[in-house]
C-alpha cells in the first residue's frame, strides 16, 4: 500500500529531478550553434524525413521548428561537403516540404506550394493498420495520420491521448477524463487500439484501460481508420487506432530529456504532478534501438467549480489523481539482409491510484466525501506487452511482417461504497453474506498472445499496380475475473482464435484506386463452471445478505464471421478526392461481464441459456477532401447498422442485442490567413436508434452511453509569434442530449492554450487547459455512470524538452 508520506516524498523527488534536469540542460546553451554557410560532410541514408532532419540539425547545430506533418515522409538520400543551406535544398527536394531560416540558428520547415513543374506536392504516407503498406492517399480521406511533431505540439496543453485525439480526429468522442476507456467510442462504437498491428483490448472482459496506459513519449505516429474492420480481429466497430511505437535509426544517436509541471490554479501547492521522461534512438551497424522512461506522481485535481474531484468519481474506475506512474518502452532491432530486419520491443506499465477519500455520487456533481476516508486496497496496473518481429523481402512471393506477441495484464479496480441506485450489491464473505468482503474489489488478469503474419505480394503481369495483401492470425486469448482474495467473480475463460485475409488493391489508370477484401474469423470460447459468489447490502443502513453464492455451469460456443470491405478513391484533379466505402467488422459481447450477473435478476446461471451473439457492423461512407496550399478540407457522411447491438441497461443490469442504425457526419478545415498564422475546425455530428422492443422498427433512441453528444465542434487557430513562438488556442464545444427521458446531459464549452518556444537548445512549453475555470458536466462520464460528474477545472503546464 501506498502512503500518503511516501507519495509525497515521491513527488518532491521527481519535482526536483525535473527542476534539475531544467537547469542542467539550459546550462549548456547552443554551443554548436554554427552559421548556416558552414561547410560539414554529411550523409544521409534512405530514411524518415524527420529523422534525417534531427541528424542534419546535430550536425549544423540548428533548432527546427516543424509545420505540419512529417509522418511516414521519406527522405531524399545523399552524401557530400555542403552547408546547412544546400544540405537542407537537397534533403527536401520533392518532400512536398520548403525550409526558412528565421535566425542564425533557427530554422522553419514549411508545406511547400509546388514542385518544380508546378504541380502540388501531397505527402507520400504509408499507412499500415490496414494490414498493407498503403499510400493514405488510396485510402478514404477520413483516415487520419497523426506525426510526431503533432504529438509534441499536444504535450504542450496535455498528455492525454484521449485529449490528442478528440483534438484531431472528428470522430472522437469526448473522453471522461479518468483512467476508464469504456467512454472512449468513435461514432457512437467501439475502437480498437492496436500498438504496432498488436491488439491492446481484451475482448473476454473490457479491462476499461487502455489509452490511459500508454506513454505517449514512445510514439512516432498514431493511425486512425474510421469505420469499421474486421482485418485486425473484432472489436473495431467504430474505428481502428494504430499506435506506430519509435525506431531508431543507425548513425543517428539521440538523447532527449523531457520534463514537466502541471497543476490546478483553484490549489497549486496541493496539486502539482511533476513527469519526468528520458529516451533515446539511434544505432550501430545493422543495430537499430530506441528507449524511454517515464516517471510521474500527482496530487489532488479540481473541477470548474471550484471543488476537490473525488479520486474514483466513476466508481471502480479509478482517476489520475493521488497516482504514481512508471512506463519502459524498449525497442531493438538488426538489419541482417537488404529487405530483412529482426525487432523485439517491449512495454511495462506499473500504476498505483490510493485516494484519500470515496465519492459520494449522490451529490450534484459527484463530489468528494471528507467523511469517508478510502480503506480500500489501491487501484492498480501492472502489464507487459512482448513483441517479436521479422519483416521480410522474399522478392515475388513478396514483401510482409511477422510478429509474434505476449500481453500480460493485471488491472486491479478500486474499492466502491453501496449505493442504493448506482451499486446496489457488494461481494460478502463466504461465510458471512451479510459481512462485505474487504478484499472484494475485482481485479482482471488477462493473457493474450499469437501470431500475425501481413504480406503484399505485386501481381504486375496480371494487372499493372495489381498487389495482393494476404496473411492470417493465431490468438489465444485466456482471463480470470477475480476479487482481490482470488475468489471468481466471473467464469474463467479462454478463447482460441483464427483467421485469415486476403486483400486486392490497384490503381485504375491515375485517376481511380480500387482495393477489396475478404477475411474469415473463427473463435472457439470455453467458458468454466464456477461458484459466484454471494452478495450484500444494506436495507435502511443494515447490512443483510442479497444474492445467495449460486453454481454457474459453463459450457462452449464458436463464433465465426466472414467479412468484406471494398472501397473506391477517385482523383479528380490534383487537388480534389472523393471515396466510397463498404465495410464490415465484428465485437463478441463482454461475456465476463454477464457472467459476474448470472443468477441476479433473471440472468441464466448456464452458459447454454445465455443467447449472446456476435455484433457484425457494416459502414458505408462516403468521403470527399480539397487541399491547396492555403486550404485544407476533408469531409464524411456515413451510416453503420448491426442485426445484434451490445447494450448494457443499467435498470435491469443485463446485456441487450437489437438491431441498430447510426448516421452521421464528420467535416475538418484549415485555412492558412498568412505564412505563420492558420485557422482550423473539426465538426461531428452522430446519432443513433435501435429496436428497443424488437418489433422491427428502430424506434428507440440509443442510450447515452453509447452517444453522449449528438454534436461536437472544435476551432482553433495556431500562429508563429516573434518568428519563432507557436501558440495555439482551441476551443470545444458539446451539445446537449435529451433524447433519453430524464437523462439530460448538459452541454459543456471549454477553452485552451498552448505555446511552444526553442530556447537554449530545447523547447520551452506552456499549456492551460479551460482556461475560463469553466464549470461544466463531463458528458461521456456522466452518461456512463448515470450521475452527474464534473469536468476538470483549469490546469498550468509548464515543461522543457531537449535533445542532445
Amino acid at each position: 500500500m501506498i502512503l500518503k508520506n511516501e507519495r509525497s516524498a515521491m513527488m518532491r523527488l521527481l519535482g526536483t529531478s525535473a527542476l534539475v534536469s531544467v537547469l542542467m540542460i539550459c546550462s549548456t546553451g547552443m554551443v554548436q550553434a554554427q552559421d548556416a554557410n558552414t561547410v560539414h560532410t554529411i550523409r544521409i541514408e534512405t530514411q524518415d524525413l524527420r529523422a534525417a532532419l534531427d541528424q542534419l540539425a546535430t550536425e549544423f547545430g540548428l533548432q527546427l521548428i516543424v509545420q505540419g506533418d512529417l509522418a511516414g515522409v521519406v527522405a531524399t538520400p545523399f552524401a557530400g561537403d555542403v552547408t546547412a543551406t544546400e544540405a537542407l535544398r537537397t534533403l527536401l527536394a520533392g518532400s512536398g516540404y520548403d525550409f526558412e531560416f528565421i535566425g542564425a540558428d533557427s530554422v522553419k520547415i514549411i508545406p511547400a506550394a509546388k514542385s518544380d513543374s508546378g504541380e502540388i506536392i501531397l505527402q507520400d504516407i504509408v499507412v499500415s493498420a490496414s494490414r498493407s503498406k498503403r499510400s493514405i492517399k488510396s485510402m478514404s480521406p477520413s483516415v487520419v495520420v497523426i506525426g510526431r511533431d503533432q504529438i509534441e505540439a499536444q504535450l504542450a496543453k496535455s498528455n492525454s491521448l484521449s485529449t490528442l485525439l478528440r483534438d484531431a480526429v472528428p470522430g472522437f468522442m469526448f473522453d471522461a477524463q479518468t483512467l476508464t476507456s469504456s467512454t472512449e467510442t468513435f461514432r457512437g462504437r467501439d475502437i480498437q487500439v492496436l500498438v504496432d498491428g498488436i491488439g491492446r483490448n481484451t475482448p473476454l472482459r473490457n479491462s476499461s484501460r487502455i489509452l490511459s496506459m500508454i506513454d505517449p513519449e514512445l510514439i512516432e505516429s498514431i493511425e486512425v481508420i474510421p469505420g469499421s474492420s474486421a482485418l485486425n480481429g473484432e472489436g473495431a466497430t467504430g474505428a481502428t487506432i494504430n499506435i506506430v511505437t519509435k525506431t531508431g535509426t543507425p548513425g543517428e544517436n539521440i538523447f532527449v530529456v523531457d520534463t514537466h509541471l502541471k497543476a490546478f490554479t483553484q490549489d497549486i501547492g496541493d496539486s502539482l504532478a511533476p513527469s519526468l521522461t528520458l529516451s533515446g534512438s539511434g544505432g550501430v551497424g545493422k543495430f537499430d534501438y530506441a528507449a524511454s522512461v517515464t516517471g510521474s506522481t500527482s496530487e489532488n485535481q479540481y473541477s470548474g467549480y471550484g471543488k476537490q474531484m473525488p479520486s474514483d468519481p466513476m466508481m471502480g474506475q479509478g482517476s489520475f489523481d493521488n497516482a504514481e506512474n512508471l512506463n519502459l518502452f524498449g525497442k531493438v532491432g538488426y538489419g541482417f539482409l537488404e529487405g530483412h530486419r529482426v525487432s523485439f520491443s517491449t512495454e511495462i506499465v506499473r500504476f498505483s491510484q490510493k485516494p484519500d477519500y470515496y465519492p459520494d455520487v449522490r451529490a450534484n456533481p459527484a463530489a468528494v466525501n471528507f467523511l469517508a476516508p478510502y480503506d480500500g486496497q489501491p487501484l492498480e496496473e501492472e502489464s507487459e506487452y512482448l513483441t517479436a518481429g521479422y519483416e521480410f523481402d522474399l522478392g515475388a512471393l513478396g514483401r510482409g511482417d511477422l510478429k509474434l506477441f505476449y500481453n500480460d495484464t493485471y488491472k486491479q479496480a478500486s474499492r466502491a461504497q453501496y449505493d442504493a441506485t448506482y451499486n446496489f450489491a457488494l461481494v460478502a464473505l463466504p461465510g458471512s453474506p451479510a459481512v462485505e468482503d474487504p478484499l472484494g474489489q475485482s481485479v482482471i488478469d488477462a493473457q493474450k498472445y499469437g501470431v500475425k503474419l501481413s504480406t503484399d505480394t505485386g501481381i504486375d503481369d496480371l494487372y499493372d499496380g495489381l498487389t495482393l495483401s494476404w496473411g492470417g492470425d493465431l490468438t489465444f486469448d485466456e482471463i480470470k475475473y477475480r476479487t482481490v482474495s482470488g475468489r471468481d467473480i466471473g467464469a474463467p475463460m479462454d478463447q482460441d482464435g483464427k483467421a485469415v485475409f486476403a486483400q486486392l488493391s490497384a490503381p485504375i489508370t491515375r485517376f481511380v484506386d480500387v482495393s477489396g477484401g475478404v477475411r474469415y474469423e473463427t473463435y472457439d470460447l470455453t467458458v468454466d463452471d464456477f461458484l459466484r459468489p454471494n452478495y450484500m447490502r444494506y436495507v435502511g443502513g443494515v447490512a443483510s445478505a442479497y444474492f445467495p453464492a449460486a453454481q454457474f455451469t459453463g459450457g462452449s460456443t464458436t463464433y465465426d464471421a466472414v467479412t468484406y470491405n471494398a472501397s473506391a478513391v477517385v482523383h479528380w484533379t490534383d487537388q480534389f478526392d472523393t471515396s466510397l466505402s463498404y465495410s464490415e467488422g465484428f465485437a463478441v459481447p463482454d461475456v465476463g461481464a454477464y457472467t459476474r450477473r448470472a443468477g441476479t435478476q433473471g440472468v441464466p446461471l448456464n452458459f447454454s441459456q445465455i443467447d449472446v451473439e456476435a455484433s457484425k457492423v457494416k459502414t458505408y461512407e462516403l468521403a470527399a477532401s480539397y487541399d491547396t496550399r492555403n486550404f485544407r478540407t476533408s469531409g464524411a457522411v456515413y451510416m453503420s447498422t448491426n442485426e445484434h447491438g451490445n447494450n448494457f441497461a443499467p435498470a435491469t443490469n443485463a446485456l441487450s442485442q437489437e438491431k441498430e442504425r447510426i448516421i452521421g457526419a464528420e467535416l475538418s478545415a484549415e485555412y492558412d490567413l498568412t505564412e505563420n498564422t492558420y485557422v482550423g475546425a473539426l465538426a461531428s455530428y452522430v446519432e443513433g436508434k435501435y429496436d428497443k422492443d424488437k418489433d422491427g422498427d428502430l424506434e428507440s433512441w440509443l442510450p447515452n452511453n453509447r452517444i453522449p453528444s449528438p454534436f461536437r465542434f472544435t476551432g482553433y487557430v495556431d500562429s508563429y509569434v516573434w518568428d519563432d513562438l507557436n501558440v495555439r488556442f482551441d476551443g470545444t464545444y458539446t451539445a446537449q442530449r435529451n433524447r433519453i427521458k430524464d437523462e439530460t446531459i448538459k452541454p459543456s464549452l471549454v477553452f485552451n492554450l498552448s505555446a511552444n518556444y526553442p530556447v537554449m537548445g530545447g523547447t520551452a512549453r506552456l499549456g492551460i487547459e479551460n482556461i475560463l475555470d469553466t464549470s461544466y458536466e463531463n458528458p461521456a462520464a456522466t452518461a456512463l455512470r448515470g450521475y452527474s460528474i464534473a469536468g476538470l477545472g483549469r490546469t498550468i503546464l509548464i515543461g522543457f524538452r531537449r535533445e542532445f
